[in-house]
């Protein structure tokens, strides 16, 4: 059931489902937003209106991707590309960054980040969880 969930969900992502009047989407599959943060050890969660920012990660056909992180006073970026596997049952995306970025969720120097694909419409990155930092939690919000 994990790999037809796995294969339903690249499958949307890099087939081209979309009619030309929804063009402006500029070929974007799938767009998730960050919709609570497991705060660590604590285990506060913390919804979206509680934070300081926005995020969101775009996935695109080609098998890039983009995140972005919205202050009330600045926008940071951050692309590259991923793919898919399965590890001890569990499907995920493996984002490979281009550039180094504070954006990277992850405990340590990596460029790799991996989101646990929950369903599909949720994507959920632990990186820092090892390192008792925050959980994230995204939601597909539009094709």
């Amino acid at each position: 059931m994990r790999r037809l969930l796995l294969l339903l969900v690249i499958t949307t992502i890099w087939c081209s489902c979309s009619s030309s009047s929804e063009s402006n989407d500029f070929g974007m599959e799938l767009y998730y937003e960050l919709t609570s943060l497991n705060s660590g050890m604590s285990g506060k969660i913390l919804e979206k209106e509680e934070l300081d920012f926005r995020e969101s990660i775009e996935f695109f056909p080609d098998s890039t991707f983009i995140k972005q992180r919205v202050y009330q006073d600045s926008t940071s970026t951050a692309s590259g590309k991923y793919g898919s596997f399965i590890s001890d049952g569990n499907d995920y995306l493996k984002l490979k960054y281009s550039k180094d970025s504070y954006l990277i969720q992850t405990c340590g120097n990596s460029m790799v980040e991996y989101l646990r694909i929950l369903s599909e419409s949720e994507i959920y990155n632990g990186g820092y969880l090892p390192c008792d930092g925050p959980g994230y939690y995204y939601t597909r919000t539009r094709k």
